[in-house]
């Protein structure tokens, strides 16, 4: 059975220092603590996280949710409207039919004309397909279904109370059906190792997700493997297919012990490669961007994210095919977290003060300039 403990929280919205270059949030909320849908590989179990031990039969519900989010962003003096994420521990795990606390923190963020990202495996987002619309129509929408898999026996094994893979390609086709605003793909995120990684499998995948007629498909190459989290993936696997444990070994690089996990977080980066290289493939046979469109703010900031987001899209293509990225990454994330328009910084000559930024990237910023005025009143570059 499955408990629900309400709970008041002292906060409520979390800040990152970066904003994230994967969802494009600069901030991430958690309506629940823990997740009914006890998908074995969640990252969520890890001991860092502080979860309830019974994680998928331990519920943490948060009081007062809806007050709390807009007393936090009514008062706020140093936050700007940002995307805000929702999707860590599933924003629409069955409890949310009974409390709503995800369709509470919506209107909120509605409200304030905050825009929002949400990833989730679950039907019941399409409950509120209207309010994530006119998000979406009043700033941005992007709703992203985790599916790793379209064969039903694995995805039964590996997230054992959630929709079938149908069911949730059947919420995407929905979701572009039925909304003009909102951003809609697929999170294929992991790629499981040994069990979703076969050539056939991806394949399968990317040709139903272009079918669906999906915005975007993310993709991650490899379980994350890590304390908590990994005995309990390695528990399972090693029951249901213990003769995937010798090559689990070998990719992430440890001797299994049920009683601790010593081996590496992520698998080779031989491994990285190869399945990304594949995907990436992919991704142009069927034209499936892989890379989801981001929220450019009407305010200072709409030069420096429109940078931003043109070097980190290719600081990530850069890394999925094994070649130097860091510079270009490190130069996005500076240039969306700067305090005035980049337009004023170059005015001024002064691009190379921002870190990170080179010749060859401040060449790379000047051709990308495109706007004709911005907030400063300084004239477009050509």
């Amino acid at each position: 059975m499955v408990e629900y403990i309400e709970k008041e929280f002292k906060s409520i919205l979390n800040v990152f220092k970066y904003i994230d270059s994967w969802y494009w949030c600069k901030y991430t909320i958690n309506t629940y603590n823990g997740c009914q849908f006890g998908c074995i590989y969640c990252d969520s179990r890890s001991a860092k996280y502080r979860m309830p031990t019974d994680f998928e039969n331990t519920i943490i519900v948060k009081k007062n949710i809806k007050e709390m989010l807009d007393k936090r962003l009514t008062r706020a003096r140093k936050l700007l409207p940002d995307v805000v994420a929702t999707g860590s521990n599933d924003p629409y795990q069955p409890a949310e039919a009974k409390y709503k606390n995800t369709r509470q923190c919506l209107e909120v963020f509605s409200k304030h004309k905050y825009p929002v990202s949400v990833g989730t495996k679950s039907k019941l987002v399409l409950r509120d397909l209207d309010i994530l619309e006119k998000i979406g129509k009043d700033s941005w929408c992007s709703i992203c279904v985790t599916i790793t898999t379209n064969d039903q026996e694995i995805s039964k094994f590996l997230e054992p109370r959630v929709p079938t893979p149908k069911e949730r390609f059947d919420v995407i086709r929905t979701i572009k059906d039925q909304t003009n605003y909102i951003q809609a793909g697929v999170s294929f995120i992991p790629i499981v190792p040994y069990l979703c990684d076969s050539d056939e499998h991806l394949e399968a995948m990317a040709k139903k997700i272009k079918e669906i007629g999906a915005d975007f498909i993310l993709f991650g190459s490899g379980v994350t493997m890590r304390d908590l989290q990994a005995k309990w993936f390695l528990k399972h696997l090693n029951e249901r297919y213990p003769e995937l444990i010798e090559k689990y070994e070998e990719l992430y690089d440890f001797k299994y012990n049920p009683e601790s996990y010593e081996g590496k977080y992520t698998p080779k980066t031989s491994y990285h490669k190869k399945i990304n290289k594949k995907m990436l493939n992919l991704c142009e046979k069927y034209e499936l961007p892989y890379r989801v469109k981001r929220f450019i703010p009407q305010d200072f900031r709409r030069m420096n994210y429109s940078i931003a987001e043109k070097l980190l899209n290719e600081a990530y293509r850069q890394q999925m095919l094994g070649k130097a990225w860091s510079k270009k990454y490190w130069a996005g994330m500076n240039i969306q977290n700067l305090k005035e328009s980049i337009v004023a910084i170059a005015k001024r000559n002064e691009l190379q003060e921002i870190r990170n930024v080179n010749d060859e990237i401040e060449e790379f910023i000047r051709e990308n300039l495109d706007v004709d005025e911005d907030q400063t009143g300084l004239l477009r570059f050509l």
